[in-house]
Formats: C-alpha cells, structure tokens, sequence
C-alpha cells in the first residue's frame, strides 16, 4: 500500500482568481497610495520618499503578521492567509528600495556610512539592517523548495522570525526618530504605522495565552 503523503500543515495552496489577485497587489498598491498622498502629499523628493518606503515597508509586515494572530480569534480572516506570502514578500522589497534611497542620497553611495559606529543613531541603522536580513532569510524560504527541504517545525520557526523582523524595524523606527529619547513623529498617519506595529506584535504575545478554537466537527 503506498504510502500516503503528508501535506505541509502551513502551505497553502489555493488556486487565486483574477480577485485573489487584485487583493493580493491591490492591498500594497493602496497603502503605498495613502503614504504618498496624505503623509508626503505628493512630494517626490529624496527626504520624502525615504519616509515613504520605510512606513510602507513597516505597515505593510505589520499587516502580514498580524493574519495569523487575527485568525485564530476571528474566523473570516484566515481566508486572508492565501495573501501573507506576497504581502510579506512585498514589505520586503519595500525595505529594499529604503535602504537603496537612503544609500544613494543619504550615504552618496559610500557603504562604509553603514557600519559609522560615530554616528549617535546608529542603532537605529543596525537594527535596520538586521530587520532587512531576516526578512531575506524568510522571503528566500517562502517557497516550495524549502518547504520540501525544511520539516514543518523548522520552516515554522524561520518564517516566525518576521515578528523578531517587525521589532527590530520598530526599534529602528523609534532611534532614528527620536530627540533626547522622546519619539517625534509629527504626522498622523506615522503614528498609524508606529501602532499598527505595535499592535501586530501585542496580537502575537496574546495569542500564545488565547484559547484555541474549537474545530467544527
């Protein structure tokens, strides 16, 4: 009798229509859309889209990771599951086109500005780059390959690192932003993102002391 083979419990394959589709880019598309207009009103300067990218990158892996927590205290939204893959794959190409902006107009293209441990902010850079390769390490599993090549709890574990991904991003947030130790954030929409990531992250802790839902039978 052959044996029968064992489906990946955190692969999720369904079939997207031209909807799933729309949802799947649309999402991002929109986000980006409300940055450019109601927090840099349209102003495509090198300060401006630097914020930009970053809150887009931020927002948008908050959104991703705060599914899985949402799902298991709201049903509907584990048909949002399908879409994590892209939007988290997204958010990373995000954080990529911000560091590329702040490399070229910030750091005049000099690498070396990356590991300034003069700079008195330069936490806040490290903690940027190191959100940016974890985010690497999970996007270049998100794949079939590695869900065949990595058992379900070791694949679990590296894409759970996104969380560890968002707190870094938000400490990044908070040194580059901050004067004498207070955060300034002086419009709306940046405090928005600032709780949006917050709020992802208090979902995943509470969730570890939810009660699982019921399977229906």
């Amino acid at each position: 009798m052959p044996k029968k083979q064992t489906r990946h419990p955190y692969h999720f394959s369904k079939e997207k229509n031209l909807v799933d589709r729309i949802v799947e880019f649309g999402i991002p598309l929109v986000l980006f859309w409300l940055f450019f207009q109601f927090y840099n009103f349209g102003q495509i300067t090198p300060s401006e889209m630097i914020k930009t990218t970053g809150l887009w990158a931020i927002s948008l892996l908050s959104l991703t990771l705060m599914v899985g927590p949402l799902s298991g205290i709201l049903p509907p939204v584990e048909k949002l599951k399908v879409y994590r893959k892209a939007w988290g794959i997204l958010s990373f190409a995000a954080a990529l086109v911000h560091v590329g902006l702040v490399f070229v107009f910030y750091y005049k293209f000099n690498p070396a500005r990356f590991v300034d441990f003069a700079n008195p902010k330069y936490g806040g850079v490290l903690s940027g780059l190191l959100a940016i390769g974890i985010l690497l390490l999970v996007t270049l599993t998100s794949n079939k390959k590695a869900l065949a090549a990595l058992n379900p709890k070791t694949w679990k574990i590296v894409q759970t690192t996104s969380y560890l991904a968002l707190g870094l991003a938000i400490l990044h947030f908070f040194i580059v932003e901050q004067v004498n130790g207070v955060l300034v954030i002086k419009r709306q929409l940046g405090w928005v993102v600032w709780w949006l990531a917050i709020a992802a992250i208090v979902l995943r802790v509470a969730v570890l002391f939810w009660p699982p839902r019921k399977k229906r039978t």
